[in-house]
């Protein structure tokens, strides 16, 4: 029968290795305090449009992603305006190239993004996962 021989140098190893693990977990979970409110709430919208435009509020500060991409054989422009802050500045598209933005608001404020020609794709709204929270299309003004 064989026997495993540990020496002195690898007994320290493994001592040391379970300290350091025993370490990180204890400041994991002082970092990860239940108190804490997650940025986990996320509401995706799209592809399809019925009108030129979305508006998404939250009740607490957010952030709104979009890909989109302008299917006409002309410029689209997509224009963003913050409740509170103002208007963004318009940004241009390329006929059939996918681009892709993110924008912060504060809470309480309401982001609008409007397109001005043939503009499709996705938006998602991502906040704190106890805030109350939408993203829709209001209907067409006439």
């Amino acid at each position: 029968m064989s026997m495993i021989k540990f020496t002195r140098t690898d007994i320290f190893l493994v001592a040391t290795s379970t300290i350091i693990i025993i370490f990180a977990i204890a400041i994991a979970t002082g970092v990860q305090s239940p108190t804490e409110k997650s940025f986990s709430q996320v509401i995706t919208v799209g592809p399809v449009w019925t009108t030129n435009s979305w508006v998404c509020t939250s009740t607490s500060e957010y952030i709104v992603h979009g890909v989109l991409i302008s299917y006409g054989n002309s410029t689209s422009t997509l224009s963003i305006a913050i409740s509170g802050i103002g208007n963004q500045p318009d940004f241009e598209f390329t006929p059939l190239k996918m681009e892709s933005f993110s924008l912060g608001a504060p809470a309480g404020s309401s982001m609008t993004i409007s397109s001005f020609g043939t503009i499709t794709g996705y938006l998602t709204l991502q906040t704190m996962s106890d805030a109350e929270a939408i993203c829709i299309q209001p209907p067409p003004f006439g």
